[in-house]
């Protein structure tokens, strides 16, 4: 007996998730991006309270750390509220060798609500990497 599941969405990026190996397929802007991998930690602004000042500013709305094969892989989603932006919501991706690789990244990421996920997504992601 086979069972077919889909492949998973941004949608599906919960705690449920966490440490198992599934197939996703997240919107990157106009392209998909495909790949299999373990969840490792992730962050979704829609459980904090960002204050209305922060709110205004372009902010992290979801982000994400995966391991596949091989590499770790960093998913997030950017809230730009302001007018600058041909979009208000951009999604971007990087990949590194390491979980360090991917702290430093954040490292330099300079959104309103960083307090809020930078330290806790990277916590996460170490203690379900086994």
């Amino acid at each position: 007996m086979f069972f077919f599941s889909r492949a998973l969405t941004e949608k599906d990026i919960t705690a449920t998730k966490l440490g198992k190996l599934r197939t996703y397929r997240l919107a990157r802007n106009e392209r998909v991006l495909r790949f299999k991998g373990r969840l490792l930690g992730y962050y979704s602004v829609s459980g904090d309270c960002l204050t209305p000042e922060a709110q205004r500013k372009p902010h992290v709305e979801n982000i994400a750390i995966f391991k596949t094969g091989t590499r770790y892989l960093l998913y997030y989603v950017v809230q730009h509220p302001d007018k600058d932006y041909l979009t208000a919501r951009q999604v971007g991706v990087h990949a590194a060798p390491s979980l360090d690789g991917i702290k430093a990244f954040i490292a330099h990421m300079d959104y309103a609500n960083k307090k809020s996920f930078a330290h806790a997504v990277i916590e996460d992601a170490r203690s379900q990497d086994k």
